[in-house]
């Protein structure tokens, strides 16, 4: 059994604010609703009805009678939600040697929290800050799940699906898989300049078979093995056809892409530039494995000056005419936001201007409101390995769906007794996941090389 509270101070006892014990060092949760569009009471799979604009339907009336002219299209792309929950347990036994310790129950009740006596700390001040803990962590997998995300160790892939990350789909995912794909065209996608220009790391294995049964690749943690097929040639075609799929699925951003250049050889790259990878290989007779080509990550670094300035303005440019009937907005991390700033202030003196959202006052580019991130930076930095740092997305709320069975209530919170392990258990239990209607409504910068 575990705790999510611990508690150790030496001496046993000394007087502490309760408050600024607890609420100051947790980081609030936010409402999202702003940027995003929220739909509730999805239970399994919901279609989204995408709807094409006819056009070209006025024409000459040349002739009596009646001609038909125009076409939509109406198409269903679905959401589906996945299954998720926070869970934790707590025994009242933690808070012994703290100030906490007089309020505690007496007796048989002194192991369940839900006994404490007023001040009811546990229910009034704990239990609303794991909510709101509940809510930024809601946001965190918003736009950063990825069914693929691997656990890093030194910022490369371990093969171990990270269940942090796991649970969905988000926007970021969407984003990087579909400008990768094409599926969001390259017009709508604007590139972003650092100071030190980022590099894909590359590497090269060529076989030369010897009384060999059996090769094995490792990439990232992961064995994949070939049985020798005639000749070196053949079994690295075998090895690339039974495996490319497989490994170029893993990973997400911090992937790789595999090839076979020429003859016997596998050559590995970085999906994107900056994240490092591990390749080796072996033989299960006398066979040799000779690396080559062998190029080192370099990852972005700060942004060159005045370089959000130019990407939200080649944003704006890129934006198709029909973006412009929809309120539109920038959400960007605070990598793009700082550096936007820079290039104000050295140019004025002041500050950008700020304009009302949702009765929020927040910065503006060009009378569109900005949204910063600066949560985007910090799982970027240290769970995405710094990977494609620097990013900005330019849409409308109408476009990007967040879908669920019912709202996340902060006061809707499952809890019982467990007599046996003496653990007052709570859980919050929800299903999410998340779509975007139409690519032609979305502006994106830094989700690709």
């Amino acid at each position: 059994m575990s705790n999510i509270f611990s508690h150790s101070v030496s001496p046993a006892f000394t007087k502490q604010s309760i408050r600024d014990f607890f609420v100051n060092p947790f980081f609030m949760g936010e409402d999202i609703r702003g940027a995003i569009t929220v739909r509730t009471d999805i239970k399994g799979t919901e279609k989204l009805n995408k709807i094409s604009r006819p056009s070209f339907i006025t024409k000459p009336k040349a002739n009596p009678g009646f001609t038909p002219s125009g076409t939509f299209t109406l198409s269903h792309p679905s959401i589906t939600v996945q299954p998720m929950a926070m869970e934790f347990e707590q025994n009242g036994r933690a808070f012994w040697g703290s100030i906490i310790e007089q309020m505690l129950a007496s007796g048989y009740k002194e192991d369940d929290v839900e006994r404490m006596k007023e001040p009811d700390v546990w229910n009034k001040i704990m239990l609303p800050i794991i909510a709101q803990a509940g809510q930024q962590d809601l946001i965190r997998q918003m736009f950063f799940a990825n069914p693929t995300q691997e656990e890093l160790t030194s910022g490369i892939p371990t093969g171990t699906v990270d269940d942090d990350f796991s649970g969905y789909t988000g926007f970021m995912t969407h984003f990087f898989n579909d400008v990768y794909a094409g599926t969001i065209p390259s017009a709508q996608h604007v590139g972003i300049a650092s100071s030190v220009s980022a590099v894909k790391a590359e590497k090269i294995l060529t076989y030369t078979a010897n009384t060999d049964t059996l090769i094995t690749v490792t990439i990232n943690g992961k064995d994949y093995t070939q049985a020798y097929a005639s000749s070196a040639t053949a079994t690295v075609a075998a090895w690339l056809a039974a495996h490319k799929t497989t490994i170029e699925a893993r990973g997400g951003i911090n992937g790789v892409i595999v090839t076979n250049p020429t003859g016997a050889q596998i050559k590995v790259v970085g999906k994107y530039k900056g994240q490092a990878f591990t390749f080796t290989a072996v033989a299960d007779g006398s066979g040799t494995f000779a690396a080559s080509g062998a190029v080192s990550a370099v990852k972005a670094s700060t942004l060159s000056a005045n370089e959000a300035d130019t990407t939200f303005d080649s944003m704006i440019d890129a934006a198709r005419p029909e973006m412009f009937e929809f309120p539109l907005v920038f959400m960007v991390t605070r990598s793009m936001w700082r550096n936007f700033v820079h290039t104000i202030k050295g140019k004025t003196g002041d500050l950008p201007l700020t304009m009302m959202l949702n009765g929020v006052n927040v910065p503006s580019y060009e009378g569109y409101p900005i949204l910063v991130r600066p949560d985007w930076d910090t799982w970027i930095s240290g769970y995405q390995n710094g990977i494609q740092p620097h990013r900005a997305i330019f849409t409308t709320q109408q476009n990007l769906i967040f879908g669920t069975d019912g709202l996340m209530d902060p006061q809707d919170v499952e809890t019982w007794y467990n007599p046996d392990l003496q653990m007052r258990r709570y859980r919050v239990q929800y299903k999410a996941q998340t779509a975007y209607l139409h690519t032609e409504l979305m502006i994106l910068a830094g989700f690709g090389d």
